[in-house]
């Protein structure tokens, strides 16, 4: 009985074991893909692209991010994106339906760093922020 008592435990630990390393393989998978998102979404604020801004959007997100909005985010942050920069990723919050992800963005020769905050939602872009 104690073999089989062992044999057992041992088979749990190896399947949380795997289990384990699965979820850290999907989680960089997300993070890699979240990055290149934001990226993504800073690249066509620098380069003035709206169609591309919204090309990854869930539908609420390219009717709310009209090009009224798109035009503002260009205007206050486009130059300094244009700069150059370099991310640093701090974190996720999880909300209601949706990974808010946030970056720290150091431009290039400037003392200030910027804050981006990149929503996702089933992997579609539902929120986009640079402060």
């Amino acid at each position: 009985m104690l073999r089989k008592n062992s044999i057992f435990k041992g088979s749990i630990l190896i399947l949380a074991l795997l289990l384990a390393a699965n979820f850290g393989l999907a989680q960089d998978e997300a993070g890699e893909t979240a990055e290149k998102l934001m990226i993504w979404q800073l690249e066509a604020v620098k380069d003035g692209d709206y169609q591309r801004f919204i090309e990854h959007g869930n539908k609420a997100f390219k009717e709310f991010m009209d090009e009224y909005y798109f035009d503002t985010i260009k205007l206050q942050r486009g130059a300094k994106i244009a700069k150059g920069y370099k991310l640093e990723y701090l974190g996720t919050i999880r909300r209601i339906g949706m990974r808010e992800l946030l970056w720290k963005i150091y431009i290039n020769g400037d003392k200030y760093e910027l804050l981006g905050s990149l929503s996702l939602s089933h992997g579609k872009v539902v929120g986009f922020n640079v402060d």
